[in-house]
């Protein structure tokens, strides 16, 4: 619990920093003078930004995300996109051993989904939404989906999968590079019901016949942990 609360601390101390207004050290090359300079942040009043999380591919989703200015202080965002079990973070132990003829059973890639929706408050820069520190609650579903197959080949291919529902508290910055062009890093805390679906290969054997018939055996579990979140994402606003 510790940790997490220290987590918590440096991700808001981190976010507070980027969020002050910049200042610029300048040396004079005539007299080797120096000063501070402060560069003002672009503010732009944007009511829309389309955006891609390119980190998300690590743990296997293609994330694309549209937000949108619903008043003064405050917008919501989606996202969505397809997902890719068995890349990235999302690797497991994805090879079990037959305990009846030696074989292997593997997991392979498959596509699945993800949605989330998020409402965002913005508390600063006098009112100009999708600018600057914001602090967002956020719902997300996730679905993994996964192929299993047989090396013996004594079973036809299945499909097994993962279910994930999130809630998370994330804070961020949304940085304007150009009037048309955002950075947002963001990051958060939250929980995280899982559902996970699985199989392994089981047999009977028929002492008549002295043959095994062999059976995908499911293998269901679920339950409740700490979710951690963190990114960027570019956006291009309008």
């Amino acid at each position: 619990m510790r940790n997490i609360f220290t987590t918590i601390y440096f991700l808001g101390f981190v976010l507070s920093a980027f969020a002050q207004e910049e200042k610029i050290i300048v040396i004079d090359r005539g007299t080797g003078k120096t000063y501070k300079e402060k560069r003002e942040r672009i503010l732009v009043d944007s009511k829309s930004v389309m955006k891609y999380s390119p980190l998300q591919m690590v743990v296997g989703e293609i994330n694309f995300g549209y937000e949108r200015k619903i008043d003064e202080l405050s917008s919501v965002e989606f996202e969505f996109g397809p997902t890719l079990s068995n890349i990235g973070l999302t690797v497991t132990d994805n090879h079990y051993n037959d305990p009846f003829g030696g074989s292997y059973v593997e997991e392979t890639s498959k596509l699945g989904f993800f949605g989330s929706v998020g409402y965002r408050f913005y508390p600063m820069d006098n009112g100009k939404v999708l600018n600057g520190f914001y602090v967002s609650p956020v719902l997300k579903y996730r679905l993994m989906n996964f192929g299993i197959h047989d090396y013996s080949e004594n079973l036809d291919d299945t499909k097994g999968s993962e279910n994930h529902m999130y809630f998370t508290f994330n804070f961020g910055v949304q940085r304007w590079l150009s009037q048309n062009f955002s950075l947002d890093m963001f990051g958060g805390i939250g929980l995280g019901y899982e559902s996970h679906m699985r199989f392994n290969t089981a047999a009977t054997y028929d002492g008549n016949t002295g043959i095994y018939s062999y059976y995908w055996d499911r293998k269901s579990f679920d339950g409740v942990r700490f979710v951690f979140t963190g990114g960027v994402k570019i956006g291009i606003g309008r």
